[in-house]
């Protein structure tokens, strides 16, 4: 029985002392803390050089944006401030990558610089591909108490290293609010009054924004925290971010983040995407066109589409053409010759009302967009300012034109007029070849001859 209970004492501690070794090193993840502002017209090209950058390199990174450098806005929390000026941040954009300075004599450094030739070389020299201690995030949330539940832990290769400080905070992606706009991003620089904000930090879980003391003991360290998320975010487009500096505030050592709802991707497919432009083609007024393809793309639908056949100059994109797209709700091949109107959702015998997918980024419904021209010839048409039809009315004349007024989603008025002189497209179920078409009188009758098959105005075959 002694020697039983021996060997028994000696498995367990070569198990404790198993679970006490640590690595040389632990893989690193940088923390990107982003500085950025609604009424920063030029912020919108500081998040397109995040996004590049992000999308092109191999080093794993965590985004977060402060809300500071420019103005508070609606995002702006009192922590920002304090985590800027450990940065040395006065202006937006800006962005520092693990506090660390990795050109010039700032920490916080303009983020088109982050898509520079060289600049990957110059951040992997300066920051270190591996770090001395980890961090790891293990949380419950509750969904209907909405507590969540966390504790961030870690092991430490140093055994001299007796205490970290610990930030940990809230993100949310995917967040709607206005954007200023100074680099035509948006149509005529004008801002959005819709732009999805990605990575905002929304609250930090610590009693210091820059971090609490964490004990370090036996080359390890945890600490616990219980916080109830506002109902007022999407639980499910929010993450959990953690840190751990020296108690010298930087650099930052390594950072970790989690989805805060288990099974999801936290809203890491939001980009910063501007949804409702303030400025709108033409003023959205008098917009005209001369040609219409109609086609059926699925039971309950009808998509009319008219390119315009002139380009416009964009000092971003180059050449533009605008694209109007409406969607009628019908179970036919036809639509009525009546005044009809853009309603939300799939009412038959409307137009849809535009709308728009946050995570791919388009539009769909009835809508208007500037596409860069040479794009609309590939199957990708490349999206460059787009606007939402809200409310309205659309009425069809005998010859297969239309016209069409109302509001879009920035509030400004619109009217399209599309007039058919040498061609009527408008009974069409599916899009085809211009050239193959040929209209006629017969008998009084206006008659549309497509492919040698026959149609009346109202998209009847005539037998």
């Amino acid at each position: 029985m002694k020697k039983i209970l021996t060997v028994v004492m000696l498995l367990c501690a070569t198990l404790v002392a198993s679970a006490q070794e640590v690595p040389n090193s632990f893989p690193r993840k940088f923390l990107l803390e982003h500085f950025t502002g609604e009424g920063c017209i030029y912020c919108p090209g500081g998040m397109a050089a995040m996004v590049e950058y992000i999308q092109n390199t191999t080093t794993p990174c965590i985004w977060v944006s402060h809300h500071y450098g420019y103005q508070n806005d609606e995002y702006t929390i009192p922590e920002n401030a304090k985590i800027g000026k450990a940065c040395g941040v006065n202006t937006a954009p800006n962005v520092a990558i693990n506090r660390t300075k990795i050109t010039g004599t700032a920490i916080g450094f303009h983020p088109g610089y982050l898509v520079e030739d060289g600049m990957a070389d110059l951040i992997a020299k300066k920051c270190e591909a591996t770090a001395e201690a980890s961090v790891v995030i293990n949380h419950t949330y509750d969904t209907l108490t909405r507590e969540l539940n966390v504790t961030i832990s870690g092991q430490v290769v140093n055994a001299e290293v007796t205490e970290y400080l610990l930030t940990v905070l809230i993100k949310e992606n995917g967040l709607v609010g206005a954007q200023k706009d100074g680099q035509e991003y948006s149509f005529k620089s004008g801002g959005f009054k819709e732009f999805v904000h990605p990575c905002v930090a929304r609250d930090v879980l610590c009693s210091d924004a820059l971090g609490d003391e964490v004990a370090v003991e036996n080359q390890a360290y945890s600490k616990n925290y219980v916080y109830t998320i506002p109902v007022n975010w999407e639980a499910e487009n929010c993450c959990i971010v953690a840190y751990i500096t020296p108690t010298s505030k930087k650099p930052v050592i390594n950072a970790e983040e989690t989805p805060l709802v288990a099974g999801t991707t936290g809203g890491k497919e939001y980009l910063p995407f501007g949804i409702t432009q303030t400025q709108a083609p033409g003023n959205a007024t008098s917009l005209k066109f001369d040609n219409l393809s109609i086609s059926k793309p699925s039971d309950g639908k009808l998509a009319l589409q008219l390119i315009a056949s002139s380009s416009t100059r964009s000092g971003l994109y180059g050449s533009m053409k605008l694209v109007v797209d409406l969607e009628f709700n019908t179970m036919d091949t036809i639509i009525p010759m009546d005044t009809l109107e853009y309603v939300a959702g799939d009412v038959l015998n409307t137009f849809s009302a535009g709308t728009v997918d946050k995570a791919t980024q388009s539009f769909g419904g009835s809508h208007m967009a500037y596409y860069i021209s040479a794009s609309l010839s590939e199957e990708v048409w490349l999206l460059c300012h787009g606007w939402r039809i809200k409310t309205g009315t659309f009425a069809m004349d005998d010859k297969g034109g239309f016209y069409t007024e109302g509001i879009l989603y920035n509030g400004k008025k619109f009217t399209i007029t599309c007039t058919l002189p040498e061609k009527n497209t408008a009974v069409e179920d599916i899009v085809f070849d211009q050239a193959h078409v040929e209209k006629l009188m017969r008998n009084g009758q206006f008659i549309i001859r497509i492919d040698g098959v026959e149609y009346d105005l109202q998209g009847r075959e005539i037998k």
